[in-house]
């Protein structure tokens, strides 16, 4: 048997050889290094945005001056943070046996039709919230609203959106079990995580320069019924 053929099909299918080969185990290396590490830093960024929104709404914005290498050394970075506490909640939703009921719309065959299509919708779902606080803080500070402002904001507001995400899905799960006293207490968190998330808006639009408390109130009720509409909206259109 010919071992040239052989050796030129082993050469196509490792690209390079072994210098090929090497590159792709770095590649896995890297990638298990990642994925390990979210076991430490997901519940460390979860506490600290729990505990200390704002504060940890800030490190964001200073993280964001930073070289793109060397931003959220200490956390999750809030896009991927936001992602997790979707991904996670999806998998508590399976494993307590809670199906996705199936798409009435076309929308919403497509939506139901795997996990990655849910997991994409509900990304950006629950990314509307920050996208809709981004563009009000910036409104409210008179800033120019470009794809380089907004970048600062809508980061922020995913630390918020990624421990909302949570909650609330957690809550719902409460909501959905026929048991009364569930039902109570997922309720109980659905409100409670409700007022946590609007006093923290509150808070974060009065740092604007001349934003008055009752202003900040009505930003915040507003800028937030206004993505539950959306959200809702979107929501039948995809059931």
């Amino acid at each position: 048997m010919d071992a040239a053929p052989f050796g030129g099909k082993l050469a196509a299918m490792t690209g390079s050889g072994p210098m090929n080969v090497l590159t792709i185990l770095r590649s896995v290396e890297e990638l298990l290094y990642e994925v390990m590490s979210w076991l430490l830093f997901y519940p460390r960024t979860l506490f600290m945005t729990l505990r200390h929104p704002l504060k940890t709404m800030r490190y964001s914005d200073s993280e964001q001056r930073d070289k793109p290498d060397q931003q959220y050394l200490e956390t999750l970075s809030p896009p991927l943070f936001l992602v997790l506490s979707i991904l996670l909640a999806h998998g508590l939703e399976m494993a307590f046996g809670f199906r996705v009921e199936g798409g009435h719309t076309a929308l919403g065959r497509m939506v139901v039709g795997s996990d990655q299509n849910l997991l994409a919708y509900r990304a950006l779902v629950f990314s509307l919230n920050p996208l809709l606080f981004a563009w009000t803080f910036l409104k409210l500070s008179g800033r120019k609203i470009d794809r380089n402002t907004l970048r600062a904001p809508f980061f922020a507001q995913c630390y918020l959106a990624g421990a909302t995400a949570i909650l609330i899905s957690l809550a719902t799960l409460g909501v959905r079990d026929p048991r009364e006293w569930t039902t109570l207490a997922g309720v109980t968190v659905v409100l409670a995580a409700t007022v946590w998330y609007l006093g923290v808006q509150h808070l974060w639009l009065m740092q604007v320069a001349g934003v008055a408390r009752w202003r900040a109130w009505f930003w915040s009720i507003g800028t937030f019924g206004t993505a539950m509409g959306l959200m809702g909206v979107v929501n039948l259109l995809a059931s």
